[in-house]
């Protein structure tokens, strides 16, 4: 890698962008480019890999330039990320550079190729089959590559992949997990098999065994305990949400409240005129709407908070204590105020 001259590329590069897409740039933002690259030249430089790929990225978004996708290239090689590294190689070299392009893109795209053509040699193959019973529908099949998903038009062939240590597994519905490690060396060709076994995911209880459920308690309890602890979760969130609106409500009846009392204030010296009167009335009413809003949210709210905490309180006891779910709380809310009405 000739890494001497890396920084000056990068400097040279977007001094001289002056057509195409850069045209469209302020300067503050081709300034912010330039130093984001010199600062991803310097981290490539001191081997700082992640780091040279991350700001190099940011000066390519900013701004294209073909040695950004070339410095870019030679950290992810760094990095070890061969794959992604030729990809980035591959975006230089087949760019259609004009006639009047500068002489560090023509140099860039240059270098990029004869980069390629030593990475290529060094990029690994894997092929992953899935064998055994339900591999036939691939469809119910979760292949995995490092735990990333593996699309199923890449099962059953070779593709390139970094050298190194992976992980592959194949999960079907219904059956165990097959987990295989692999490791390849620079250009070398491997194949993985995941045969996938016989039996369930998770057995069920033997025969003649007993019931596993405590002694008079019916098997619905549970399923009754769990639909009230969901319902008390949702009515919190919700009633949560109500005082978060009341409470917001409640800043905007104060504010629109002052807002009137100023606007009164100010006439006040001498008679109102029409449009006083009219202005300090409709801040009235804003204030008013509000206010009745921020009443309606807090004590909506507070009720529906409440009944979705009695409702959580109470799946736990039953949950607790092998009851049926026999227990019912309901909010109300009246212009005279709020509160729970239930039975346990």
């Amino acid at each position: 890698m000739r890494l001497t001259h890396c920084l000056s590329i990068a400097t040279l590069s977007l001094a001289l962008l002056g057509a195409g897409r850069a045209n469209a740039q302020t300067d503050e933002e081709k300034a912010a480019a330039r130093s984001l690259a010199t600062q991803g030249a310097d981290a490539l430089r001191d081997k700082r890999y992640a780091d040279a790929v991350d700001l190099l990225t940011r000066a390519e978004a900013v701004i294209h330039a073909p040695p950004h996708l070339l410095l870019t290239a030679r950290a992810q090689v760094g990095l070890g990320r061969l794959v992604a590294a030729r990809e980035s190689y591959l975006k230089v070299v087949r760019e259609e550079l004009p006639a009047g392009a500068p002489s560090a893109f023509k140099r860039a795209q240059q270098e990029a190729k004869d980069e390629l053509a030593a990475l290529e040699p060094r990029i690994a193959s894997l092929r992953i089959a899935v064998t055994g019973p339900g591999a036939g529908d691939m469809s119910k099949v979760t292949v995995k590559l490092d735990d990333q998903p593996v699309t199923s038009a890449l099962v059953g062939v070779h593709r390139p992949i970094d050298p190194g240590k992976h992980v592959v597994s194949a999960n079907a519905t219904g059956r165990d997990p097959v987990k295989q490690e692999v490791t390849l060396g620079d250009g070398e060709k491997k194949d993985v098999s995941l045969e996938l076994k016989e039996g369930p995911l998770v057995e069920g209880p033997s025969a003649g065994a007993g019931p596993t459920t405590n002694p008079g308690v019916t098997p619905d309890a549970g399923k009754g305990s769990g639909a009230l602890r969901i319902a008390g979760i949702a009515a919190m969130g919700v009633g949560g949400a109500g005082l978060v609106v009341g409470g917001v409500f409640t800043g905007l009846w104060a504010s629109k409240s002052a807002d009137a009392d100023a606007a009164f204030n100010a006439c006040t010296a001498t008679a109102c005129t029409a449009e006083q009167r009219a202005k300090v009335s409709d801040l009235d009413d804003q204030a008013a709407s509000r206010g009745t809003i921020a009443i309606i949210g807090l004590a909506a709210g507070g009720a529906v908070a409440g009944a979705g905490l009695a409702l959580f309180l109470v799946s736990n006891g039953n949950k607790a204590e092998g009851k049926p779910a026999g227990a019912m709380v309901v909010p109300f809310v009246t212009p005279n105020g709020a509160g729970l009405v239930g039975r346990f």
